[in-house]
């Protein structure tokens, strides 16, 4: 059979119903939007699996990285320059890896218990960069509890103003007491009160509108 008899076979075949003809008047365009999705779809599988990848990668050198030189650390076997040296040696998309947030955050209560505040902030300056929400939070609490220990006040207000100011804030009660309390040390009596009204109006029953209810006692002396 000729392939003008096939086309003719095809056309006929089609034109036999309203949704046949308008498929083969658009035969072109109908086969170049198959072939779009298909090349679509293999795009993103083969990023799925380049980004799997890569989260096993990080995942190893995490594990290498915890029980190596942290494990040492705990251990008094290597000192604390030396971590914090190994750490910001390692890639940014590890030190920000979510599976590195419990090491950072673990290596940051340490630090911070020894009194080494300084390196407690090199290393949660560098894993705060996250692009994880969560992990951003909880690296950036901790932060600001570091920076106030270092005299550092507005550096830590500056880590906590954008979590109060979060579409969907995670713990508000808390951010914003911690800020009216850093407002308060700072002297700025105005923004502190600011923040602990919002805390005993909007969070009532809150433990932490009892602490901001304190503060204020504080304000009116």
């Amino acid at each position: 059979m000729s392939e003008t008899t096939q086309t003719q076979t095809l056309e006929q075949t089609l034109n036999k119903t309203d949704l046949g003809h308008v498929l083969y008047e658009n035969r072109k365009i109908f086969f170049g939007i198959i072939v779009a999705i298909l090349v679509a779809v293999t795009g993103f599988l083969a990023w799925k699996k380049t980004q799997h990848h890569s989260a096993m990668d990080n995942s190893v050198k995490v594990f290498e990285f915890q029980s190596g030189i942290w494990s040492d650390v705990k251990a008094n076997k290597t000192g604390v320059p030396e971590l914090v040296k190994a750490f910001e040696g390692l890639d940014e998309d590890v030190r920000t890896a979510p599976v590195m947030l419990p090491v950072v955050l673990e290596m940051g209560k340490y630090l911070y218990e020894k009194g080494n505040y300084a390196e407690a902030e090199a290393i949660l300056s560098k894993a705060g960069k996250s692009g994880h929400p969560v992990a951003s939070f909880f690296v950036s609490m901790q932060r600001a509890v570091v920076l106030e220990k270092l005299g550092k006040v507005d550096e830590a207000i500056a880590v906590l103003e954008p979590l109060a100011q979060a579409k969907e804030a995670l713990m508000p009660a808390k951010v914003s007491l911690e800020l009216g309390r850093l407002y308060l040390a700072k002297g700025e009596k105005a923004k502190a009160q600011t923040q602990f009204d919002y805390v005993i109006n909007t969070f009532p029953n809150d433990d932490q509108a009892k602490l901001a209810k304190l503060y204020l006692s504080q304000l009116a002396q």
